[in-house]
Parts: structure tokens; sequence; C-alpha cells
């Protein structure tokens, strides 16, 4: 038996392989091309993924707000994972949070503390990468500027 090689897949903004949802679109901010979700979604089409690491520049303006990732999406959207930042909670213990979404329901009330949340340092209004790997039931985050 052999090891299937890694695969990369890299999306410019402007792909039409991205499912836009309510307001998002592609834009130039700071200088760097990258979609812009101002309480949108963008959902990448004809992609599945249980494992693997997304590398992704990001930037937030907003003074309050949460952005982040879902993943592991079932076929019919309700079930899924959810990671995701608080800006206005930057340094703090509760700044990275993960929650599953079952059947479209949020439970971070249920998967909080040590394990589900991380203190992490959120820049604000400048582009950082940040790097989510996730392996079987494990997930970790880095960011840097």
């Amino acid at each position: 038996m052999s090891a299937q090689a890694p695969q990369t897949l890299s999306v410019p903004p402007d792909s039409p392989r991205w499912e836009l949802e309510g307001e998002a679109k592609p834009a130039e901010y700071q200088g760097a091309s990258g979609l812009m979700l101002d309480g949108g979604a963008a959902i990448l089409k004809d992609f599945e993924m249980r494992d693997g690491v997304i590398d992704a520049d990001v930037i937030t303006a907003a003074k309050r707000g949460f952005f982040g990732f879902d993943v592991r999406l079932d076929k019919d959207g309700r079930n899924y994972e959810e990671i995701y930042l608080r800006q206005h909670k930057s340094g703090l213990p509760d700044a990275m949070q993960y929650t599953p979404v079952l059947s479209t329901g949020r439970n971070w009330q249920l998967y909080n503390g040590p394990g589900f949340t991380g203190a992490v340092d959120i820049p604000k209004d400048e582009w950082f990468h940040v790097r989510l790997e996730l392996t079987g039931a494990q997930a970790s985050s880095m960011s840097k500027i």
C-alpha cells in the first residue's frame, strides 16, 4: 500500500469555484485581493476534505465580531465544525473557539473551555496569516503576522 501524496489547491478570490452567500464578494483591501465577507460566507464548491491544512491570509477592520472556517460540512450543510476567531477577545482565553454545529444549531455553550477555546493574538486592520491543521479529531491553529 502506498501513501497518497498531499495535494495543494489554491483558489483565487475571483474564482467561479466560490459560492458566495449574503454580503460576500471579491475585493481589494490595503493592497491585496481577497474575499470581503461582511456577515456573508464563501463556500468552496466541488471540494471535500476530511483532514488537511487550510492556509489563509486574513484581515479584519471590525472592532467586534467573528470570522473563521466551517469544515467537514455534510452534504446538506446542516452539520459541520466551526473554528472561529473573535477579534474583540484578542489575547484572552476564548479569542479562538471551536464548536460542532448539529442540525444548524451552534453548541459553543457545551463545547467551551480548555480543548475548545484558545488564547491567540488577533491583529486589527492588518493582514496576517492563519494556518488551520485538521487531523482526525484534532485541529490546531497558528497565526502570525
